[in-house]
């Protein structure tokens, strides 16, 4: 998983497959080792990337693909960034994250 995480944020930023790589990465920060690691580096890339309008739109949608609500505070973060296409898609994204079911009580519910 260490040579994966770069390769799979490399992705995102690249775009070529930028939703797989996301998605993997969500997968990867389930693991509570991995979940800080994936988020700083998440954060590290939007800082990196502030005059790329795709790349922080990619980075973004990448974040909604983390477990639970642990890219919450990013993305209210990112509701009031200067890119109005990012701010825009963030506010949404936080909107959502904020009426996903917390993943334990769903597994609760379904057994």
């Amino acid at each position: 998983m260490t040579r994966a995480v770069p390769t799979l944020l490399g992705m995102v930023v690249e775009g070529p497959n930028d939703v797989e790589a996301a998605e993997l990465l969500g997968t990867f920060a389930r693991n509570a080792e991995w979940a800080d690691r994936i988020m700083k580096a998440l954060a590290d890339e939007l800082a990196a990337h502030t005059a790329d309008s795709a790349v922080r739109i990619r980075l973004t949608q990448a974040l909604a693909e983390m477990p639970g609500t642990i890219a919450l505070s990013i993305l209210r973060q990112l509701a009031y960034d200067d890119d109005r296409p990012v701010a825009l898609i963030a506010s949404a994204l936080a909107n959502v994250l904020e009426e996903r079911p917390d993943e334990e009580t769903q597994d609760a519910a379904n057994q």
